[in-house]
């Protein structure tokens, strides 16, 4: 009475027509359709054992060290499952969801999260830093009150650091969930900060005191005691925050905490160069304007 639908995280990708997404997409929406029986469907990533098939089969001739140097390259660009992990977590009761080694251990990932991290606040900092100090200067003369705008956020392993931004909003705003505010309280230069993103900028700060990076979940406030719960449940706050977000490029912000925690923990099975590089061109062309404020 329990079906184990093994799918694809292709199938994530909504924008992915291809017959072979499609089709899955259908599969899931089919058998959960079918009574008398409990289906959980587990998405899979590139899965390889101790060899190679299709695209990776002439790996099998080359050297093993030389494999073994080549291959962590080969799992940064996309995320991958050894068999072992799929068959042991299928004999001990799957509850489906995306399955995938992770990056946690590869030393080619971190090696470009460090480059894209680093990279991405010094040049901030040598070619925009007189974009700096003039964004400072209006937000602190056009309203009352300072040009940063210091707030403490949760960040890895749930310690508290302070997250510096412009300022936004009216000083004396209440110290809650931007969803949570009204849309009354953003000054009119605030609105242009927001919607350019120039009000994210002061971050590098954070960035290069190791409390943020450029990709990851956006860290939230302490008081949001649902989000803090649902993230630690998942395994999210094991994870440094980040500016942007693959939840935040699709639409999902804080007044969800449930949706947006497990996309924060699906963004984590599914770390790679390459959608860290998606993330980024999404966020850089638009997509991803943050928490909506109360209308």
């Amino acid at each position: 009475r329990r079906v184990l639908n093994v799918s694809s995280v292709q199938v994530f990708d909504e924008r992915n027509e291809s017959v072979y997404a499609i089709s899955k997409r259908k599969a899931i929406v089919w058998l959960a359709g079918v009574e008398g029986i409990e289906t959980r469907t587990l998405f899979l990533p590139l899965a390889h054992g101790e060899g190679f098939v299709g695209k990776l089969a002439r790996l099998n001739s080359w050297p093993k060290p030389l494999v073994a140097l080549l291959f962590p390259v080969f799992a940064a660009l996309k995320p991958t499952v050894h068999v072992d992990r799929v068959a042991a977590h299928v004999l001990e009761g799957s509850e489906g969801g995306i399955l995938s080694d992770g990056q946690s251990r590869n030393p080619a990932y971190w090696a470009f999260r460090t480059l894209l991290d680093w990279g991405f606040a010094l040049t901030i900092i040598a070619l925009l830093w007189w974009v700096l100090l003039i964004v400072w200067a209006l937000v602190k003369w056009t309203t009352p009150g300072p040009g940063l705008f210091v707030q403490t956020r949760m960040g890895r392993d749930g310690h508290l650091f302070r997250l510096y931004k412009f300022r936004t909003m009216a000083e004396g705003t209440k110290q809650a969930g931007t969803h949570e505010v009204s849309a009354a309280s953003i000054t009119p230069i605030g609105t242009f900060l927001r919607r350019t993103k120039l009000d994210e900028l002061p971050q590098v700060l954070n960035i290069l005191k190791g409390e943020l990076s450029l990709i990851g979940p956006r860290p939230c406030l302490p008081v949001q005691e649902e989000l803090v719960a649902e993230r630690h449940a998942r395994g999210v706050l094991a994870v440094r925050p980040g500016i942007s977000g693959l939840a935040q490029i699709e639409g999902i912000d804080m007044s969800d905490p449930v949706r947006l925690a497990k996309r924060d923990a699906d963004y984590i099975a599914l770390q790679s160069i390459l959608l860290d590089l998606k993330i980024v061109f999404a966020t850089a062309t638009g997509r991803g304007q943050g928490d909506r404020v109360v209308s």
